[in-house]
């Protein structure tokens, strides 16, 4: 076939073998090629993996991301902010200023008497020292007494004088006194008679400090009611401790002669009557409303 072809035609072909043995001649043997191919083919394996692991974590970082910003924006708007505890947190400044107690709403009295017209006269200062003493007392005592006395509010005329609520508006008077005896020479006993008490009780018992006191169970302002008090001396003072039947209700104070035992033997409770020894708010008298 080549011997027919045209001269010029036969020359190109040889131009073009010619050609393409040097072109194989000059690429590296054959078993030298796989080796080099399989490698190369490894490295763009690895390459590709590397890429698409990579890719995963950007979109794993960006869905976690993403959560806690979702998160954080909830809290911003649900989160209720907790109660203030008394044991500050590990990363809390030692004289982090606390927050103050929940405030009560004082119930107001229109002064009826010559002692309630004296007190709405007092200096401001003396006023602002004995309704902060009640604030904290009326929290302490919500704290201390039981639920069913109701929510404990200050009489803003008597430093001595509470009202406590309960949630069907049921109201019992509440004395907290701390009044200066010239010498805590008031305290009381029991009655010898039982038959005194015209079926109440009366118990005798020790606070912390060896102080005596004694608690009453007690008819008051019907035959069918009974008040609950605790009395005992501190300091220089008398001090008294009382849950009255309700107003205008016939129902006893909702509170145990133990329970307010309990009450009264509080530390914190006993460091208000401290607190109210060193400081007097009450005159000198000879009875206690309610008493």
């Amino acid at each position: 076939m080549e011997d027919n072809m045209p001269r010029d035609d036969h020359r190109s072909a040889l131009l073009v073998t010619d050609a393409m043995e040097r072109t194989v001649e000059e690429l590296p043997p054959l078993q030298d090629l796989v080796p080099a191919a399989v490698a190369q083919g490894r490295r763009r394996r690895t390459r590709a993996r590397l890429a698409l692991a990579a890719g995963i974590a950007c979109v794993a970082g960006a869905v976690v991301c993403g959560s806690l910003a979702l998160a954080v924006g909830n809290d911003a708007r649900t989160t209720v902010r907790p109660a203030t505890s008394g044991t500050p947190s590990a990363s809390a400044s030692p004289d982090r200023v606390q927050e103050p107690e929940p405030y009560r709403t004082p119930v107001h009295i229109a002064p009826t008497s010559d002692g309630e017209r004296a007190t709405a006269h007092l200096p401001a200062a003396e006023r602002k020292r004995r309704a902060e003493f009640q604030q904290r007392a009326a929290v302490l005592l919500d704290k201390l007494l039981p639920d069913a006395v109701g929510l404990i509010r200050p009489v803003d005329l008597e430093v001595w004088r509470y009202q406590a609520e309960t949630a069907d508006g049921t109201v019992f008077p509440v004395i907290f006194s701390v009044r200066p005896s010239g010498g805590g020479s008031g305290l009381k006993s029991c009655p010898a008679d039982p038959g005194a008490l015209k079926g109440g009780s009366c118990e005798q018992a020790t606070l912390p400090g060896g102080i005596k006191a004694i608690s009453l169970r007690v008819f008051a302002d019907s035959a069918e009611t009974m008040a609950t008090e605790v009395h005992f001396p501190y300091g220089h003072s008398d001090v008294t401790l009382m849950v009255n039947p309700a107003q205008g209700a016939r129902a006893s104070a909702p509170v145990t002669g133990k329970e307010l035992l309990a009450a009264a033997a509080d530390p914190r409770f006993l460091e208000l009557v401290r607190h109210a020894d060193a400081h007097p708010m009450e005159k000198r008298q000879t009875s206690v409303e309610g008493g």
